[in-house]
């Protein structure tokens, strides 16, 4: 088999492609089998998740040349994975206001972005891949042409950078909604309690209106003119609850607006959340912020919608 200084960098573009690969397969396999349901598990949208194809990659430079002793591979793999981690996740924190993973529960942990179970599992990864998974690997690869490495790296990167490029345009569009979330929390809470006020009001109107129809039928029998004054009364009534139902219809619709962090400015003027930038959160259902509204922003995103009912909403 070919040393790792024999590997040409198109080998190299298959072994981080086969590696982000796999790891997609593994994660997304676990959590749809926690989560008892598929998720298609990963920052970007296909079949890949970068940081497993960085970090199988760099262990596989960084440990193969100690492959002899297994310790030195283990502690490779710790120290390396722990590394690659806390770097990502920080910077990735600080870029989009999100953590696409969180340890902050596991034991052991600094700041939820690499806990002590983590860094033990990177180090049997460095030993599983030096030892079984990498010789299989690059065996695949041993025997293609050189046009065959660039038919398939040019398939494969054309469609993961790709992806890649939408999912950081995705990822700033939910930063984005973070911040206009914490601008919009004074306005959300007058919404909220707006709208709770013209529900209670609503239901009062109800109230009377059914109690005003009772009796109506009473003095229709005995009084037809005080039945007839009856009846005009009814009508202003429902004239009453027409306007309200107008505003809470609004005011629902404005509400949800701004529980998705939306503004005329975001997703080409609408202010919706864009299916990108939903899915995004439906795929990381355990990913996490300290920014105020992020559950909100969560939630919206893994509401199912009534695409009709949203189209009438905004017509009203």
């Amino acid at each position: 088999m070919l040393t790792i200084r024999d590997y040409t960098v198109l080998q190299w573009l298959i072994f981080f492609m086969t590696y982000a690969i796999g790891g997609w397969i593994f994660e997304s396999t676990y959590c749809s089998i926690k989560s008892l349901r598929l998720i298609n598990r990963g920052f970007c949208h296909g079949p890949w998740i970068p940081i497993y194809g960085t970090g199988a990659t760099l262990l596989v430079l960084l440990a193969w040349p100690y492959r002899e002793h297994q310790l030195i591979v283990f502690l490779v793999g710790v120290l390396g994975g722990s590394l690659l981690e806390l770097v990502t996740g920080y910077v990735m924190y600080h870029l989009f206001h999100l953590k696409w993973w969180d340890y902050s529960n596991n034991p052991y942990n600094f700041h939820g972005y690499i806990c002590l179970y983590a860094s033990i599992g990177w180090g049997f990864a460095a030993l599983l891949i030096t030892n079984v998974i990498h010789p299989r690997v690059a065996a695949i690869s041993a025997h293609w042409t050189y046009t065959g490495f660039v038919v398939i790296n040019t398939m494969l990167y054309t469609l993961f950078i790709e992806d890649v490029i939408f999912s950081i345009i995705g990822a700033m569009d939910l930063r984005n909604r973070l911040e206009q979330m914490a601008e919009n929390s004074t306005e959300i809470e007058k919404l909220r309690g707006s709208l709770t006020e013209i529900r209670r009001r609503l239901e009062e109107t109800q109230v009377t209106v059914s109690l005003g129809m009772s009796e109506a039928r009473e003095i229709a029998e005995t009084e037809g003119t005080r039945a007839a004054a009856r009846a005009v009364g009814e009508v202003l009534n429902a004239e009453a609850r027409k306007s309200l139902e107008n505003q809470r219809r609004q005011l629902e619709v404005r509400l949800r607006l701004l529980s998705e962090g939306g503004n005329e400015k975001l997703e080409h003027g609408t202010g919706r959340m864009g299916w990108w930038s939903k899915t995004m959160l439906r795929n990381n259902p355990t990913a996490s912020s300290s920014w105020r509204g992020f559950q909100e922003l969560k939630a919206a995103a893994l509401r199912k919608k009534d695409a009709v009912k949203e189209r009438m909403d905004g017509k009203g």
